[in-house]
C-alpha cells in the first residue's frame, strides 16, 4: 500500500532540489536578471510546477515568456480593474468561471462574437493577458484547464481582421507557455478560418493538437466536458464568475517578472541553442 505521506515529502524533496538548480542557472544567466529585492522563489516553483520539474522544459519556457511578456507592454504592463470587468457577466467576451470542474480543472469560455475587435489593444490584453493571471492559481497550476472557444455565429467580416502575428505568438505561447491545457473545446468552427487553423498547428505541438475537439454545436460539449458548472447557455446552471479579486494574487507575480531585466541584445546570439545548454551548472 502507498505511504501517501512519504510520497508527499518525496514530491517536497524534489521541488527543493528542482529550485536550487533553476536558482544557480539563473544566477549566470546571461540576458535575464533580476533587479528585485524581494524573493521570486513562488515564481520560480510555479514554472516548475507547470513543466512537471522538466528542467530542460522549465528554462525553454522562461527564456521565452519572460523576454515575450517585456516586448510586449501594451498587453502586459499594468494589470487593473479594467481588465477584468468583462470577466464577470454572462455575456462577456472572456468568461472564467468561479467553479472547478468535476477533475479541478478551471474553465475558461472565449465567446468569438462577443468582441468587439480582433485587432486592438484591448481584444490582445485580454487575449493574453487575463488568462496569464488566472494561471498562477494553484489549481491551475497543479491540475491545469479546460477552454472553450465558441465561434457560432461569427462572421468572415469580424475575424478576417486577426493579425497572422497575433495568431503566431498566440501559437507560441500555447508551446513554451504557463498553463496546463488539458482539454481544447472548439464550437462552431467556421470553414473560412480552416487555412488559418492549418498555419497555426505548424507552431502547435502533438500533444495539444490531441486535446482538441471541433464540435458542432454546444449539445456536444456533454460527450468531452462535465457542462454542469458551465453557464446555462451550454448546458450547465453556473452563474458565478471570477472577478478581479481572483486576479490579485496573479498580479503579484506579475509584478515579479516585470522587475526581471531582459538584455534583448543578446538574445537572438542564443535562441537557437538555448542558453541553459551553454550554462555550466556545478
Amino acid at each position: 500500500m502507498l505511504n501517501m505521506s512519504n510520497k508527499i515529502t518525496d514530491i517536497d524533496i524534489r521541488g527543493k532540489q528542482s529550485l536550487e538548480l533553476f536558482k544557480s542557472w539563473l544566477a549566470k544567466h546571461r540576458f535575464l536578471k533580476y533587479t528585485g529585492t524581494d524573493s521570486i522563489d513562488d515564481l520560480l516553483m510555479f514554472y516548475l510546477r507547470v513543466k512537471k520539474f522538466s528542467m530542460q522544459k522549465t528554462f525553454e519556457s522562461f527564456e521565452f515568456t519572460i523576454p515575450f511578456i517585456h516586448s510586449h507592454p501594451d498587453w502586459f504592463l499594468n494589470p487593473g480593474p479594467a481588465d477584468y470587468e468583462f470577466t464577470d457577466k454572462a455575456n462577456s467576451p472572456l468568461i472564467f468561471l468561479k467553479n472547478l470542474d468535476s477533475e479541478k480543472r478551471r474553465i475558461y469560455i472565449y465567446k468569438m462574437k462577443n468582441f468587439e475587435n480582433f485587432d486592438n489593444i484591448e481584444f490582445l490584453r485580454r487575449y493574453f493577458l487575463t488568462p496569464l493571471l488566472c494561471m498562477f492559481d494553484m489549481d491551475v497550476q497543479l491540475n491545469g484547464v479546460v477552454v472553450v472557444v465558441d465561434f457560432s455565429d461569427v462572421n468572415l467580416g469580424k475575424v478576417r481582421k486577426i493579425p497572422i502575428q497575433q495568431i503566431y505568438d498566440a501559437m507560441k505561447l500555447s508551446k513554451y507557455g504557463l498553463v496546463r491545457l488539458q482539454q481544447l473545446n472548439i464550437i462552431g468552427f467556421p470553414s473560412f478560418l480552416k487555412p488559418i487553423f492549418e498555419f497555426a498547428k505548424i507552431f502547435t505541438s502533438a500533444k495539444i493538437l490531441g486535446r482538441m475537439n471541433f464540435i458542432n454545436d454546444v449539445t456536444e460539449l456533454t460527450k468531452h466536458m462535465d457542462v454542469s458548472v458551465l453557464p446555462k447557455e451550454y448546458g450547465g446552471s453556473s452563474v458565478e464568475f471570477q472577478d478581479y479579486e481572483a486576479f490579485k494574487f496573479g498580479i503579484a507575480y506579475m509584478n515579479k517578472i516585470h522587475k526581471f531585466d531582459v538584455n534583448f541584445s543578446k538574445i537572438q546570439e542564443y535562441e537557437n541553442v538555448g542558453s541553459f545548454r551553454k550554462l555550466e551548472i556545478d
